[in-house]
């Protein structure tokens, strides 16, 4: 039975690596993790037979959403486990190598930059942010405080019942477009603020209702690479923030320690 390699991540390579992870099972529930070291640097894997995990057998699982739910669950999970005990390079889900010569050479081919990244990832953590907003609130909210569209109201008062019509239509979708300015523009405010305790971030792509679940609108979703010593100072800034925030519809979602996913690209 031909065994391939199922690679969770890189780390440096000490003397306590081969007793680090020995506990734990593999993706499959039969191989446990094993540590093989290369030089100054060390790959966290385990085995898996070829029958299950290999290429032509993987394009036929992924398509299983329950397949692919518990296996991905399981690498996220193992990745925390192993990021609580050594600074690592994660792997993305189902990377694997059918030899052990495929897994040194990929190894070599990027050990410098490896190195270069251990060290920059040790001593932090990668914190998401996700801000959401009740639309309704922001939008009364902005409509009350914003002195153009108060003036703007005042004017149309004033103009005969079908002209009113038309330019509170008009007055609607200006309102919407402060509502979206004032989503950045808030937004932004503190991601710039959140940055002072980073060394890293990267914004990402807002997700829609169906993919969060929620009845809120996301209006920001970024990561960070925080040293250890000011993720209090990073949390307390979140905390201020929703406290302060949340009367206006403001909604903040800080969430980690996760292993390094957007800092560890190689």
């Amino acid at each position: 039975m031909s065994q391939l390699f199922y690679l969770y991540g890189i780390i440096s390579t000490t003397t306590d690596n081969q007793n680090l992870f020995s506990s734990y099972q593999g993706i499959d529930n039969q191989h446990e993790l094993e540590v093989k070291e290369y030089g100054d640097l060390s790959a966290v894997f385990c085995y898996v037979d070829e029958e299950e995990f290999g290429e032509e057998i993987l394009k036929e699982k992924t398509n299983q959403m329950e397949w692919v739910q518990e296996k991905a669950f399981h690498h996220h999970e193992m990745l925390i486990k192993l990021r609580e005990k050594a600074t690592i390079i994660p792997m993305k889900f189902c990377t694997i190598y059918k030899t052990e010569q495929n897994l040194h050479s990929m190894i070599d081919s990027y050990h410098q930059q490896m190195k270069d990244l251990l060290q920059q990832l040790d001593g932090k953590e990668e914190w998401n942010l996700k801000i959401y907003c009740d639309r309704d609130k922001l939008t009364e909210n902005v409509g009350d405080h914003n002195l153009n569209i108060k003036k703007k109201k005042e004017e149309i008062a004033q103009m005969s019942k079908g002209r009113q019509y038309l330019e509170s239509r008009k007055l609607d979708q200006y309102i919407q477009q402060e509502v979206e300015k004032e989503q950045e523009q808030f937004s932004s405010k503190i991601h710039d603020q959140l940055t002072q305790y980073s060394v890293d971030d990267t914004v990402k792509k807002n997700w829609n209702r169906d993919v969060t679940g929620r009845d809120e609108e996301m209006c920001w979703n970024s990561a960070y690479l925080v040293p250890i010593e000011k993720v209090e100072s990073f949390l307390a800034l979140v905390t201020e923030a929703k406290k302060t925030h949340q009367e206006e519809g403001w909604i903040f979602e800080a969430t980690g320690p996760w292993p390094a996913y957007h800092f560890a690209n190689l």
